[in-house]
């Protein structure tokens, strides 16, 4: 990788201004001023640049800046106590107050026209939609009015307050998604809507975003990528221009006052004069105090990468947040054997007389291979290959002339430590994980490889002859081999089920019982079962095939394998078939594994999860699985056999000596930290973020992207990064030049503020005679026995229409936020005083418990709701399904509302804002039954049918523009298969998928697209188009603000007038009984 700046890269950040501060973002104008965020904080200026002033400088999130009409006001979106919010500070600084409290996200878009109301976008009382709604809320504080039903994801109101511009969309780009000239279906038009009237106006649009839509006068500005470059365009007396034509950065986060807009690009400020329609940058130069640049000591753990136990257990290799260290498991001080705070060192291996430690790092450019001394000096680099793949370290074979290592590309490589020879052992076919160990004696590894038939099969690798060795018939799926140490045998766990299961991305795989079962391959040819018979003579230990201590020690290495006729020699051990995986043989010549949890077996109350992945022992003299510990989820061992290294949930490592009776010690890891210099090591997660792309995404020529050369238009903006969560938004945009969805940025080291909930009642208020009036009351729907719904208690003894006096005694009315009444309040006792009349001597008290979230309470509302309206008109005869995904929830509520509807005719299957997850291959096989036979006994009236969960009359799906991933390819499939009509709006598009990379050193990630959806056509479809509907219906936000659903409405007038059509299939009774024997 090049890692100089190209001088034309230098020259198109420089231009004609000088010693500037780069990546200014979000800026707002007003009357003399400008308001802008520089590294998670807020400052002003005039409209020249100059005259800089921080207004904020907490390290919370601090967003979305917007000056009041006068000038004299800043109202932001911050998190300083966990929750974005809505905030409003003087331009001369001072104490931020706080406007909103609902424990939801408030995004500031705004001002009234008058300058008494600031904007916001909330979801809080949305259960269906990615889109929020507009909320007004007066400065002085109170309780925020919605603006609309229809949803907003942005939008300014004209000068006098007639007319909101705005998007009823969000955009595919932005937030953690960097993805440019999104082309899909998640392209948001601008509205026009006119709040008098209730009428709106589109601007015209096509398959192309607009954004930040802005008023100048009578007229509406707004960001387009219509031209393939996000510029500035106005729409004027029906018609739309381009204002502005850049070509080398996008524009982004436009503002308007009067006639000039402000708006970045390429990391700068840049004011527009809409008059002469001439635009100037702002050499802004800020001398700030930063303190997420300032070196600090991190604990390394939670960014734990790998841990080996050494040869003797007395020492653990800890690889964790790009450094290696030694932790002593008793005697000794921890050791950071790396210290270079800016580079990538992990996978560190201890060699099998533990005097010499290996790992991989980055220190060049590409990953390399060190070796270094115990105490990480004396170092060698080794290189392993061309710099187009990423490189994993499995472990250092016994006799200490190799190592075995993987690289991206999916092949397994041995390295011969003292002449640098690489020789490929083998390439897999699937992207999957390596199973992969070495015989005791250095002369073989045992690994898995995949088949065509999803399954893998072990095989053995002699290292001498470069021959391979099929142990298994693929007619089994097998995992985790091991040797046991004295190499007489290969234990590995095998499953005949996993077909089901074999390929993850099937929603067909979920709640699956997966079942293996554990195995011994003998491997000699003289070699004896581990299972053969006890005897009580005197020749039992011969017939065992047992040695006695002198003849173990004297042995002078362990016996090679015999191939031939190996398959026939593997033996079936005596125990259930469950979720195995991670064997290893200790000393004890016992065998130890995980044993983990079946997904599905059953739901736990919320912070209750089901029981946890446990370590379990073959015990092969007494024939019997000992529980050895729980909570643990993967076990290896010493090279000696005589130690345990244990790694349970939340990284918590565990040492044990083998015994009889196991016990867990924890590793003492306080240590275990490393002095960060944040602008080297975001260096190093920037150059990663770039590396991971190149070696990981799908297509290795990266759709013709030169991508060299993005990193060398991104690079430059580095050092202007003031904060993680910046780098975050750089690397978003780096990546966003690849133009392809599932292309996230995420995590990471970023600013947490400890929460402060705030409790919810689970209920709609509204002002009425200057109180809080209970307007609905939400009763978590039937048969939801994890939803609590405080007010809806029996016996609470509060209704719809009362009003609240009091909150814990405090007296409350429209001059307070009744949240604000609420915080630390979640799961807590309150006091509601309430009055059916708004009267205090109508009152009366009840205690409820507030709740941390009622999107639940909501979500089922709207689901029940719905399921209602369209059994009521239709008469019964129409079924309506919710599919919230494709993964979990989907399944689960696909299996909960279709099965319990299979007596309908026909039904109305809505994906509508679906979080995709899997390919819902399942629900579409469901949907594709076809009857096959009835079935009538003796008594009842009722006939059965096979298939019984199925719905054989008229089918149509809803979809829109936020249904994407699996939510693509659902109805992609339903439309190929022809089982219904769509109707809605395009989907989302995107059909690249994830699942390959590994995070940076501080535990972010960029969620890198690794492989990609194609037709039996042999097509690539669907990625940055979407699925079309067979009926275009829009959200009409006048409908919708009258409390219509124009999308459902229009699929039940379709079921219905294809139920006309339709045949019943099914019979209610049965044929006439025979009448003659034989029959």
């Amino acid at each position: 990788m090049k890692t100089k700046l190209t001088l034309a890269a230098a020259c198109m950040l420089a231009g004609s201004v000088q010693a500037q501060t780069l990546l200014l973002q979000e800026p707002s104008i007003a009357q003399d001023k400008l308001a802008f965020v520089y590294a998670g904080d807020i400052y002003v200026s005039n409209q020249q640049g100059e005259q800089v002033k921080r207004i904020t400088s907490h390290a919370a999130n601090e967003t979305n800046p917007h000056l009041s009409p006068d000038g004299q006001w800043i109202a932001f979106t911050a998190d300083y106590e966990g929750n974005s919010d809505v905030y409003l500070v003087s331009v001369d600084g001072g104490q931020p107050q706080r406007l909103t409290w609902h424990p939801g996200t408030d995004e500031v878009k705004g001002w009234s026209a008058d300058g008494k109301q600031v904007l916001f976008t909330s979801r809080r009382n949305i259960a269906h939609n990615r889109t929020g709604q507009l909320f007004s809320v007066a400065i002085q504080g109170g309780f925020p009015v919605k603006v609309m039903e229809a949803v907003v994801s942005d939008g300014k109101v004209n000068a006098d307050g007639s007319k909101l511009a705005y998007n009823p969309e969000r955009l595919a780009h932005g937030g953690k998604n960097g993805w440019r000239n999104h082309r899909g279906g998640t392209t948001p038009p601008v509205w026009i809507y006119d709040l008098n009237k209730h009428s709106y106006e589109e601007v015209p649009h096509g398959n192309f975003s607009d954004s930040s839509p802005m008023w100048v006068g009578d007229h509406v500005y707004f960001i387009s990528d219509r031209s393939k470059h996000k510029n500035i365009y106005s729409f004027k007396n029906g018609q739309v221009e381009q204002v502005t034509d850049f070509k080398d950065w996008d524009i982004a986060n436009a503002n308007a006052f009067g006639t000039d807009i402000v708006f970045e690009k390429g990391g700068a400020l840049f004011v527009l004069d809409t008059l002469s329609g001439n635009n100037r940058q702002l050499n802004i130069d800020i001398q700030a105090d930063l303190p997420q640049r300032r070196p600090q000591w991190k604990d390394a753990m939670p960014a734990l990468s790998s841990s080996q136990i050494s040869a003797t257990g007395k020492q653990v290799l800890v690889s964790a947040r790009g450094e290696v260290f030694s932790v002593p498991v008793k005697d000794g001080s921890t050791y950071n054997l790396t210290n270079t705070s800016g580079q990538n060192e992990r996978d560190a291996l201890w060699s099998p007389q533990g005097e010499q430690v290996a790992y991989i790092t980055d220190k060049d450019g590409d990953y390399q291979l060190v070796l270094a001394d115990q105490f990480g000096q004396i170092q060698k680099s080794v290189d392993l290959g061309k710099h187009t793949a990423d490189f994993t370290l499995f472990n250092w074979m016994p006799d200490g002339k190799h190592i075995v290592f993987g690289d991206s590309n999916m092949a397994l490589w041995l390295i011969e430590l003292k002449t640098g020879k690489k020789t490929k052992v083998m390439k897999n076919i699937a992207m999957t994980d390596y199973d992969v160990v070495s015989s005791p004696n250095s002369k073989w590894l045992a690994y898995t490889q995949n088949n065509t038939n999803y399954f893998r099969d072990l095989y053995l690798y002699d290292i001498e002859d470069n021959s391979h060795h099929k142990v298994t018939d693929g007619m089994s799926d097998n995992a985790a081999p091991a040797f046991s140490p004295d190499g007489q045998y290969l234990y590995f766990a095998s499953s005949t089920n996993k077909g089901l299961t074999a390929f993850g991305l099937d929603l067909s795989s979920q709640e699956q019982p997966l079942r293996y079962g554990l195995y011994a391959a003998v491997l000699q040819k003289e070699g004896k079962s581990p299972l053969m018979p006890k005897l009580a003579d005197e020749s039992y230990r011969h017939l065992e095939g047992n040695k006695d201590e002198d003849e173990k020690d004297s042995d002078a290495s362990t016996p090679n394998i015999d191939i031939k006729g190996l398959s026939s020699r593997i033996v079936s051990l005596p125990v259930p078939q469950r979720n195995y995986w991670g064997l290893t043989a200790a000393e004890d010549n016992n065998l130890y594994f995980i044993e983990g949890v079946q997904i599905g077996s059953s739901i736990e109350i919320d912070g209750n999860p089901l029981n946890t992945s446990q370590l379990k022992r073959f015990n092969f003299e007494e024939r019997k699985v000992d529980n050895v510990a729980d909570n643990i989820e993967s076990v290896t061992a010493s090279a000696d056999g005589k130690q345990l290294l244990l790694v349970g949930s939340g990284n918590a490592i565990s040492t044990a000596t083998v015994a009889e009776t196991i016990e867990l010690k924890s590793l003492n890891t306080a240590d275990v930290k490393a002095l960060i210099n944040p602008a080297e090591e975001w260096a190093q997660i920037f150059d990663e973020a770039w590396r991971n792309e190149r070696d990981y995404f799908y297509d290795p020529k990266m759709h013709g992207l030169d991508w060299q050369a993005v990193y060398d238009k991104y690079q430059p903006l580095l050092k202007h990064v003031g904060r993680r969560e910046d780098l975050n938004a750089l690397m978003r945009e780096m990546i966003s030049e690849m133009e392809v969805g599932h292309n996230y940025i995420v995590g990471g080291d970023v600013h947490t503020e400890t929460t402060i909930s705030v409790g919810l009642l689970g209920a709609d208020v509204q002002i009425k005679n200057g109180l809080y009036r209970i307007t609905n009351i939400y009763t978590g729907e039937a048969w939801n026995p994890h939803l609590k719904a405080p007010l809806a208690v029996p016996g609470n003894n509060i209704d719809v229409g009362d009003y609240i006096l009091e909150v814990d005694g405090q007296s409350v009315d429209a001059s307070v936020n009744i949240y604000s009444l609420f915080v630390g309040k979640v799961d807590k006792q309150v006091r509601l005083t309430v009055s059916y009349d708004g009267k205090a001597k109508h009152a009366h008290t009840v205690v409820v418990e507030p709740i941390k979230s009622d999107f639940n309470l909501r979500h089922w509302n709207w689901v029940e709701n719905n399921r209602k309206y369209v059994e009521k008109a239709t008469d019964g005869k129409v079924g309506y399904v919710y599919l919230p995904n494709t993964t979990t929830a989907g399944y689960t509520s696909f299996n909960r509302m279709f099965f319990a509807q299979v007596d309908r005719q026909g039904v109305i299957l809505d994906e509508r804002s679906n979080g995709g997850g899997q390919a819902a291959n399942y629900i579409i096989d469901v949907l594709s039954r076809e009857h096959l036979s009835g079935w009538k006994y003796r008594s009842g009236d009722m006939v059965y049918d096979t298939p019984a969960g199925a719905i054989y009359g008229p089918k149509v799906m809803l979809i829109d523009q936020d249904a994407g991933s699996g939510g693509d390819f659902l109805p992609y499939a339903f439309k190929r298969l022809e089982l219904g009509t769509l109707v809605g709006k395009t989907t989302w598009g995107g059909l690249i998928g994830i699942s390959a990379n590994r995070n940076f050193i501080d535990g972010g990630r960029v969620t890198v697209p690794n492989f990609r959806f194609f037709t039996p056509d042999h097509e690539w479809r669907v990625e940055n188009e979407g699925v079309t509907p067979d009926i275009e219906v829009e959200l009409d936000p006048v409908a919708v603000n009258k409390g219509e659903d124009p999308q459902l409405d229009r699929a039940i007038v379709e079921v219905q007038q294809q139920l006309k059509d339709f045949t019943p299939v099914r019979h209610n009774a049965p044929p006439a009984f025979p009448t003659e024997l034989g029959q």
